[in-house]
């Protein structure tokens, strides 16, 4: 795949868009390359994300942008007595210091992930008590976000904003809607804001007549599946609540993007049908979430050291914002020098060439066909970087159905259910 640097070129005039996409970097600012007990699962030593935005730049040194689904800070316990916001702070400068000096150009859209803020997971309902980190991060990506932007991230955690004239990027806070959020079932007016604010842009993006990408944390829907199930993304009410609105504004939203889990996967968003006949999310009027696929979660391969490092580039259509191929590479070591490359891991037309197109009905086809083919499932798992025994069905179901049924846990128990 060749990537061509489309900056150069007015933008009308480009058919083609080119964007990096990268998640979960744990950047350790302290961290020592070569160091095995700095380079372990969730730790990534500057030096070797250093590595893997040099590799991005020779790959493609002018994409549109860069799109960063977070979890950009991360501490070992050897600097645990070292944790303070002035850290973190310091780790997100070094962040956005490192994209700046290979293109800068070119801008950062980042999400924030759960290890984004000090201490971890339990992000603060009173949106002002996380005031210190959002009007720094308004301050450091100035250069890439215009006004109203810096403004509701500054507030919030979240923005939305044009990458060019026909997309608009609109990046949640997912920390908000996360089940180990302790504070949420005391609070829930931090998730509802949330919920209304991202209604609006889709609205505003509907009205406008752009697409959109959505991008975030912890996946919109689905749960984490290795060695058994991890259930600390969305609460399944925000799960539904997304799917719902995502059916309401499917012919605006392209695809979302989210990270969280370390894995390449995609999930799909399902279409409900209600008592009423129109979503009502002040009522239990959903009947089903099992319909056509009306969405594409695509969840990233991690860039720090949990299986192997990745990060993917994108093409997509300039005109529509249809994302039309990609191509993932990974991190390898060479044993005897230590030094570190990026060659490409896979190539999605090559590696799924049984798909059409990366539309939502084309991968609902290709996971279905998965639950009949154990070739197709296995070649989809060793990019995913964590697989099921050959012959292990219940393994291969629980995977599957999580994939079709993530939006609804009622159809997911039983997709289950049938096929166990």
């Amino acid at each position: 795949m060749r990537l061509l640097p489309l900056l150069l070129l007015p933008l009308h005039l480009a058919s083609a868009g080119t964007f990096f996409w990268a998640t979960d970097m744990h950047v350790d600012i302290w961290g020592e390359l070569g160091n095995p007990s700095d380079e372990i699962c969730a730790w990534t030593p500057s030096a070797q994300l250093q590595s893997a935005v040099a590799a991005m730049s020779s790959i493609d040194a002018a994409p549109d942008f860069i799109l960063c689904s977070g979890d950009i800070v991360h501490f070992p316990n050897r600097n645990s007595s070292d944790l303070s916001k002035d850290v973190v702070l310091q780790t997100h400068t070094a962040f956005t210091d490192y994209i700046r000096a290979s293109f800068p150009s070119t801008p950062l859209y980042s999400a924030l992930g759960n290890h984004d803020l000090h201490p971890s997971n339990n992000w603060p309902t009173n949106v002002e008590d996380s005031s210190w980190l959002y009007s720094h991060l308004s301050e450091i990506w100035s250069p890439f976000l215009p006004a109203s932007s810096l403004d509701q991230l500054s507030k919030t955690g979240y923005y939305a904003v044009d990458a060019s004239p026909t997309l608009r990027i609109i990046t949640l806070n997912t920390n908000y809607w996360t089940v180990y959020n302790t504070g949420l079932p005391w609070d829930t007016g931090v998730a509802e804001t949330q919920f209304a604010w991202l209604e609006s842009e889709l609205q505003r993006a509907a009205a406008d007549d752009k697409r959109v990408y959505i991008n975030g944390h912890h996946p919109a829907v689905g749960v984490h599946v290795e060695g058994g199930v991890e259930v600390g993304g969305l609460w399944p009410l925000y799960q539904q609540r997304f799917a719902m609105l995502h059916q309401q504004f499917a012919a605006s939203i392209a695809a979302s993007f989210f990270g969280h889990d370390h894995v390449d996967e995609t999930r799909l968003v399902r279409s409900c049908t209600f008592e009423s006949g129109n979503p009502d999310p002040d009522s239990s009027s959903v009947n089903s979430c099992s319909g056509d696929a009306s969405g594409v979660v695509y969840v990233g391969q991690a860039l720090t050291n949990c299986h192997t490092p990745a990060f993917r580039a994108w093409e997509y259509d300039v005109a529509s914002a249809a994302l039309t191929d990609y191509t993932q590479y990974a991190m390898k070591t060479d044993e005897a020098t230590g030094e570190l490359s990026w060659p490409e891991q896979y190539t999605w037309s090559a590696a799924y060439d049984a798909m059409a197109d990366l539309s939502p009905a084309s991968w609902q086809a290709e996971i279905e066909r998965m639950q009949s083919n154990w070739t197709a499932f296995e070649a989809f798992t060793e990019r995913r970087g964590v697989g099921c025994d050959k012959g292990d069905e219940k393994c291969r179901t629980f995977t599957l159905c999580n994939y079709l049924f993530g939006s609804g846990h009622a159809e997911l128990l039983d997709c289950l259910y049938s096929g166990l």
